[in-house]
């Protein structure tokens, strides 16, 4: 975080947000993870659910998740012993639902 205050009380906070959008920008640069967000629109799935969708191994898997994850793309909590997923919108995402749409029309193309 940056350090160097403007004003009494104002201190820059440009990167710590520039950190938040790089990630979420990593998070939507690989097909598999547009794939995931797919599946997890409106619901929530477990990651063995998730394995069987897309067939793929459980450590390709967990790292692609924890990638959305870190962008603010995935939520999860706890249900017993399994660990459910599911979408989230991200903290840097704008008020006025320009993301939320934009990532709505990524995903309708998402094959």
């Amino acid at each position: 975080m940056c350090e160097r205050a403007y004003a009494p009380g104002f201190v820059c906070c440009v990167r710590p947000l520039m950190e938040d959008v790089v990630n979420v920008v990593k998070a939507l640069s690989a097909e598999t993870r547009l794939r995931l967000l797919k599946l997890l629109r409106g619901r929530e799935m477990s990651s063995t659910e998730l394995q069987q969708s897309l067939r793929m191994p459980r450590q390709t898997l967990a790292y692609h998740l924890h990638v959305l994850k870190v962008g603010g793309l995935v939520t999860t909590r706890q249900d017993g012993r399994r660990l459910m997923y599911a979408g989230a919108m991200p903290g840097v995402a704008d008020a006025d639902g320009r993301f939320a749409r934009f990532l709505s029309r990524t995903l309708d193309d998402v094959s």
